[in-house]
């Protein structure tokens, strides 16, 4: 019998989602101006950084004018996509002066400073503790910090974050409909075998954060003990343009620098039913959009003090992607 291939997302989109409509809120309503939001790009020269700090601009922000690198990158200039940028190495005594400046400097002229983090992953906490002294709200998309003590900087101070791994709308949307499938209906896949590809540039070592956490959803539908170790990587570009043999979609040879092509597939024990779900990225521009979301919402949450937060009793101040998407804080 041939086997039967269903759209797994679809699937997943059928499923109650009471527990999401639980934290829904109606859209936010911004009571500041972009132009009112300065941007600190920390993580230039990176096509991180250049992607975000453009996408930040577009919408109408301004940027700030010095920003933390890696010390080999100090002093680098920056180029002619984006306002000019003094690069300084993080934990210099230059960084802390400009800071200190640079925060003064917006809160005398009724601005809201929101720094922007893709650094490195040994930075993520030592610029979480900067902006905690200097009083800076941030958006961090750093992968491989410590999440928890990042956490900690913001709920013992005064500002605000919004941390997550992945700032993409639509794929943290995804991952919130497999997740709440998972809660719903647990091993509703039982007897079904788990297998995961995905494809990322060949600078990417480590396994993608969303592939973790599709599986760890995953895993619960099909009870099985499916590993993150057992996620195959794909890190050839002879490999990702020609989908690796119908396993995945095939990457375009100009987007072989960046992209991110994922394919979960559960299969039934006997191999007559296989559902599958996709998802494949070229560029960096749907984290870009999903930082500059963030910053916006960041921004109006800080200028309204940061009201407390519905059934908490208390205001809230680090967020994730999902309350952005829940808010509306969308473009």
């Amino acid at each position: 019998m041939a086997a039967a291939r269903c759209a797994l997302a679809l699937a997943l989109l059928a499923a109650p989602t009471q527990a999401l409509a639980a934290r829904r809120r109606s859209p936010v309503r911004m009571s500041i101006a972009p132009s009112d939001v300065v941007v600190m790009m920390n993580g230039l020269p990176g096509k991180m950084g250049y992607s975000c700090a453009e996408a930040c601009v577009a919408r109408g922000m301004t940027l700030a004018d010095v920003a933390l690198t890696g010390e080999p990158f100090a002093g680098t200039p920056t180029d002619d996509r984006i306002p000019k940028v003094d690069l300084v190495a993080g934990g210099s005594d230059e960084a802390e002066k400009r800071g200190a400046e640079l925060a003064k400097k917006c809160k005398e002229q009724g601005k809201v400073l929101v720094a922007v983090d893709f650094t490195a992953p040994q930075a993520a906490l030592p610029n979480a503790e900067y902006y905690a002294r200097h009083g800076m709200h941030f958006v961090m998309g750093t992968t491989g910090g410590d999440y928890d003590a990042i956490g900690k900087t913001v709920t013992d101070g005064k500002h605000g974050a919004v941390v997550a791994p992945n700032m993409s709308k639509q794929i943290v949307a995804m991952q919130a409909v497999v997740d709440q499938a998972a809660r719903d209906f647990p091993n509703a896949f039982a007897g079904y075998d788990l297998t995961v590809i995905e494809s990322h540039q060949k600078a990417k070592v480590d396994t993608s954060g969303t592939a973790k956490a599709v599986v760890a959803s995953l895993k619960e539908l099909n009870g099985g003990g499916f590993q993150v170790e057992d996620v195959e990587k794909v890190r050839n570009d002879e490999t990702s343009l020609n989908g690796a043999n119908g396993r995945l979609g095939k990457v375009p040879s100009e987007h072989l620098p960046g992209h991110a092509y994922h394919t979960y597939a559960l299969t039934s024990g006997d191999g007559t039913v296989t559902f599958e779900l996709r998802h494949n990225v070229n560029g960096r521009s749907t984290y870009a959009e999903g930082v500059a979301d963030a910053c916006l919402f960041l921004a109006a949450k800080a200028d309204a003090g940061f009201p407390r937060a519905r059934f908490l009793g208390r205001r809230k101040r680090l967020f994730d992607m999902i309350d952005v998407l829940q808010e509306g804080a969308m473009s």
